[in-house]
């Protein structure tokens, strides 16, 4: 049997476009900071974001470091006494990857404010890329496009009108944000029309005014970012057997959403050898289906134990035959998940801590003489180790620790 790793081969896949402007590249070990505004700063609020990257690309090492802070614009930043541009935290962070959010409070400008957005940004994003941050080379730098805003029932917030009015002027922003990315060669990262299909989608309001997303809403707009950044599909694997008769497949941790989803996994095999096959978890049977419907793709379920009763028998789609057993190996990815999620959730609160200190004038302010400088950098460091320390937990935690195995059988 093939030794392959199904998740490995979508991280090659996804590799292997990253010479197209359009595509932002991933390497191992990239230290990725988000800059930018409120819609930015507050991903670390939920885990969703980091969660899911780590999961998407287990074997490349990620880490990630939220440096955007409430109201900023492109060219307006502010910052306490002394607490130091932006450069200079991304030095400190060592920033391989520098995603940049911008364009939601400039918008208020409307189409009048439209020129000089795009003179800010492309500012900003022409001296970003001329930085050396990690000791080695220029960062690789993306654009995020803004979100549109929410028409909340109830006649809460602005009427549908003004709304409406707000989303085009958003959506003005967002192509601003665009034409800045392609003029400089960067990737543009367009979650616009994603999240606004989220809005239209749900019933419950995904924001708590119709401008700040809710915890779904941020759940939602991770997953756009997350695909706008080349990751696989939420709880899809995607291999190739290369035309042999099974292979080994390491499902990824599943990190759940506010819902408790996903509940399942989808796995497709394409390239194998003609004949039915059995997807085993130790002595335990998964799934098993034909090399045609594993190539189209199987669900791997996690169902009540009334409903897989029911499905021991040839699911009508074509799908395969579906095990009750499935249900504690999904259990089992989606603890996990949640577990990698939680880490990442500790990890964010603790940078925010030592990067937003609430004492930092004694840190670096007026009163960092002779108050801070005999205590405080010490405890600075400490806070960088913990930070460190919960990095290598959650790596290691979005290795998925299952390893199943596909392999041809009798019917």
């Amino acid at each position: 049997m093939k030794k392959l790793s199904a998740l490995l081969l979508a991280i090659v896949a996804a590799g292997a476009s990253a010479s197209d402007a359009s595509t932002l590249e991933l390497r191992r070990g990239d230290r990725i900071c988000l800059v930018g505004n409120t819609f930015a700063e507050r991903f670390q609020l939920f885990g969703y974001f980091e969660s899911g990257l780590l999961a998407a690309f287990p074997q490349l090492d990620l880490s990630v470091r939220n440096l955007a802070w409430s109201a900023d614009e492109a060219a307006l930043r502010p910052r306490p006494l002394d607490f130091g541009a932006v450069d200079r935290h991304l030095e400190a962070q060592g920033a391989d990857i520098v995603l940049l959010f911008y364009g939601a409070n400039e918008s208020f400008a409307g189409n009048q404010g439209v020129p000089a957005f795009r003179n800010d940004l492309g500012r900003l994003l022409r001296h970003v890329s001329k930085q050396n941050y990690n000791g080695a080379e220029p960062p690789r730098v993306a654009l995020v496009s803004p979100i549109p805003q929410e028409a909340l029932p109830d006649g809460r917030g602005l009427d549908a009108a003004s709304v409406e009015r707000r989303n085009a002027e958003l959506r003005l922003y967002a192509e601003a944000a665009e034409a800045v990315a392609a003029e400089n060669s960067v990737p543009f990262l367009d979650i616009f029309d994603g999240v606004a299909a989220a809005f239209a989608g749900e019933s419950a309001p995904l924001t708590i005014n119709g401008v700040h997303l809710n915890e779904a809403g941020y759940w939602y707009a991770s997953r756009e970012l997350l695909k706008a950044l080349g990751a696989p599909s939420p709880g899809t694997v995607v291999a190739s057997a290369g035309g042999g008769a099974g292979l080994e497949i390491r499902p990824p941790v599943l990190p759940p959403g506010p819902e408790g989803s996903p509940a399942g996994l989808r796995i497709s095999v394409r390239d194998l050898a003609p004949g039915y096959y059995a997807l085993r978890r130790g002595d335990q049977t998964l799934a098993a289906a034909s090399d045609g419907d594993w190539a189209k793709g199987v669900d791997i379920r996690a169902l009540p134990p009334i409903t897989a009763l029911a499905e021991q028998r040839r699911d009508p789609a074509g799908q395969g035959r579906v095990d009750i057993q499935a249900a504690p190996a999904i259990t089992a990815l989606v603890e996990a998940g949640d577990g990698l999620r939680r880490v990442v959730l500790r990890k964010s609160r603790l940078h925010f801590d030592r990067y937003r200190a609430v004492n930092g004038y004694y840190i670096y302010g007026g009163r960092k003489e002779p108050f801070g400088v005999h205590s405080f950098p010490p405890e600075m460091v400490r806070f960088d180790q913990l930070v460190g320390d919960l990095d290598d937990e959650a790596r290691d935690l979005a290795r998925s620790s299952e390893a199943w195995r596909l392999e041809r059988v009798d019917r």
